[in-house]
């Protein structure tokens, strides 16, 4: 009987008796509907087969041990080499809330940032934020309303200023005689008191370290008058008129500004009420430059 040996065979036969000669193991592969064999290759290089999709664990190999061609899948050493089982992910969708939850739990566990402090931080909702949006929120309040009630405090002062003035200022405008208004400082002044006020109804914040100074000069005259008139609602009204001025062009809350034009329209209108009453009659006519 004559027997046929394949020359794969005959070298894979070679090939288990040479095995232990050699520091890596190569391994010869086959289909198993096929007769011919494929290698030497390394357990690497199988590796990148299987990635490659080129061989499966029904693949052969040919076991040196049993001199047989074996599946790749019942070696176990070979098929963790070539295989490796990778650690499969599950992914789990829990609904918004629950996962919401969830985050904000081990977040809390671990000591961290709660996901919505986070998000609350993002969109300027924090603790911390909240407390400076409502102060950014008070100070664009306070700048509003600073302009247009210092321009009604400045043209209830010029009024206060110039009625006691209008005879005067008849008399110079009918004669023709317009220089002599500056006879009478405190008409110039009023026209001060009164350019101060269009100015700040266009909205002109440059004025204000001016309109501090003229804060004070209605404070220390202002009281001054009313002490030297003995008249203590001239002297309450100057004071409430200087100190509104003043923290009107300095407020930097809405509380603040609130009180501040609260003094400051209620101190002036006081006075411009008492100068149109005449209840300063006599009294400008006194301070006349020479």
């Amino acid at each position: 009987m004559t027997i046929y040996i394949s020359f794969q065979d005959c070298r894979a036969r070679l090939s288990s008796k040479v095995a232990p000669l050699l520091i890596m193991a190569d391994y010869y592969i086959r289909t198993p509907d096929r007769e011919e064999s494929r290698g030497p290759f390394e357990a690497s290089q199988l590796l990148t087969l299987a990635e490659a999709g080129q061989i499966t664990e029904n693949t052969l190999h040919y076991d040196e041990n049993k001199e047989e061609w074996t599946p790749i899948g019942l070696n176990q050493q070979l098929k963790a080499e070539v295989f490796p089982e990778n650690e499969k992910l599950s992914l789990k969708i829990n609904p918004p809330e629950e996962a919401s939850t969830q985050a904000e739990n081990d977040s809390a566990e671990q000591g961290g940032i709660k996901v919505t402090d986070m998000l609350a931080a993002a969109e300027r909702d924090s603790e911390e934020t909240r407390h400076l949006k409502k102060r950014e929120e008070s100070f664009h309040k306070a700048a509003a309303l600073s302009t247009s009630s210092l321009g009604l405090m400045m043209m209830l002062s010029a009024v206060a200023l110039l009625a006691p003035h209008f005879s005067a200022i008849n008399e110079a405008i009918t004669a023709g005689e317009v220089s002599t208004i500056f006879n009478y400082p405190f008409m110039i002044v009023g026209l001060f008191d009164f350019i101060m006020a269009a100015m700040l109804f266009l909205a002109v914040t440059e004025v204000y370290p001016l309109l501090r100074g003229r804060a004070m000069l209605t404070l220390g005259f202002g009281i001054y008058v009313g002490w030297a008139l003995g008249d203590p609602i001239i002297l309450i009204a100057s004071a409430a008129a200087g100190f509104g001025i003043f923290y009107a062009t300095i407020a930097q809350s809405f509380s603040t500004m609130l009180v501040a034009v609260a003094l400051g329209i209620g101190g002036n209108a006081a006075l411009a009420y008492l100068a149109i009453i005449g209840h300063f009659a006599g009294f400008f006519d006194s301070i006349i430059s020479s």
